[in-house]
């Protein structure tokens, strides 16, 4: 099948032990990866731990670590003996979270953001090259120590979540890919024109950057459900994590960024359905610009689909019992060949059961197929 992964594999009602089922599931279906982030709940390494212990082929990484969470000797670690014990299946993907998770939550000052990015990634790549973890920077300063262990190798991909221009840029400078999320298609060309700068700084090319553009999906016939099961999620990025919709609104988005431009006790409450119009617009924005009808095309004429998209599947109705969600990730991908093309006589049976992109209608499975190459 075409080189698509998952992102979040605990649906709510789902037991470990059905996660896990999943997770072998998805290996045997040939998803390409399957992702895991945290916030506040549980962490993502010890999840992908379990995932990557029933798994053999399958790659697992984190989609993010937030990098205020941990000191970068902490993440080397955890990151490099988690592919060793996935033997080279793990990827490393890091961002900056937001403010109110990180001073909240882990009680750190969100202070420059990118300058901590790139020490701790300076961290990281001297761990995996076996190298002591000497470093002098603005907010680190380590010497002496090297790992105990020989990493399984020393070309850990690290990939890093960004929005803003100067992320992007140190993304383009720095990592091997890019998580990028709520990201709308038309906006693509002038991230690509950010990561192309950043990457030419470092004598690289675009080539060496792999572009991971992260989809929430739902199965559902309600549209009108979907967008409210997504709200929650957007409002809680609107009002909780800091300069988002200021860099959104550096794209074609400024009316809805408007609308939701100051946090407020209706936004904070996180987007249920009674919330104010103002996030009812906002989610609006942007459920119409995660899944046009023709968004396969405008995004490989973009080359987003240059490189892997990781899918946050989320078959959230509440009458699926696990055995239905398991069956429903099957028929999901089951309008896809290994050449990423619909099988004509599957098409039928997809669209009875439709997996719908939030905000938009499928109107036929074929649109919505992927096919991109493997991660590096």
């Amino acid at each position: 099948m075409s080189d698509v992964g998952l992102m979040g594999m605990h649906v709510p009602g789902m037991s470990w032990r059905d996660i896990r089922d999943a997770a072998v599931l998805a290996e045997e279906l040939g998803y390409s990866c399957i992702t895991m982030g945290e916030s506040w709940g549980e962490d993502a390494l010890t999840s992908l731990a379990q995932i990557a212990a029933v798994t053999s082929r399958i790659r697992v990484g984190t989609s993010i670590l937030p990098v205020f969470a941990r000191s970068p000797a902490n993440i080397a670690m955890a990151a490099l003996n988690m592919d060793r014990m996935s033997e080279g299946r793990f990827f490393l993907g890091l961002g900056t979270s937001g403010r109110l998770v990180i001073e909240d939550f882990h009680g750190e000052k969100f202070a420059k953001p990118l300058t901590r990015m790139r020490e701790y990634i300076d961290i990281v790549r001297k761990a995996a090259r076996g190298e002591r973890l000497d470093h002098d920077g603005e907010f680190f300063h380590t010497k002496r120590f090297q790992l105990r262990f020989t990493p399984q190798r020393a070309s850990l991909p690290i990939y890093i979540a960004a929005l803003s221009p100067p992320s992007l840029r140190l993304t383009g400078e720095l990592a091997d890919g890019w998580l990028p999320i709520f990201l709308a298609p038309s906006r693509m060309a002038a991230a690509r024109v950010e990561l192309e700068a950043g990457a030419a700084a470092a004598g690289r090319t675009l080539r060496d950057i792999a572009i991971s553009p992260q989809v929430s999906i739902y199965v559902t016939d309600d549209v009108a459900a979907a967008r409210d099961r997504e709200r929650p999620h957007i409002a809680f990025y609107i009002g909780g994590m800091g300069v988002f919709y200021h860099q959104y609104r550096r794209g074609d988005h400024r009316r809805h960024a408007e609308a939701v431009s100051r946090p407020d006790a209706e936004v904070l409450r996180r987007g249920r359905p009674r919330d104010s119009a103002r996030v009812q617009r906002a989610e609006q924005g942007r459920v119409s610009q995660s899944a046009p009808r023709r968004r396969p095309a405008r995004l490989r004429r973009s080359a987003a689909l240059h490189h892997p998209v990781l899918l946050r599947a989320e078959p959230r109705d509440p009458h699926l019992d696990d055995v239905t969600r398991l069956n429903v990730a099957r028929r999901l991908h089951a309008v896809s060949d290994p050449r990423g093309c619909a099988r004509r006589d599957d098409v039928a049976s997809a669209q009875r059961h439709e997996a719908a992109h939030v905000g938009d209608e499928l109107p036929h499975a074929e649109d919505h197929v992927l096919r991109v190459p493997a991660l590096p």
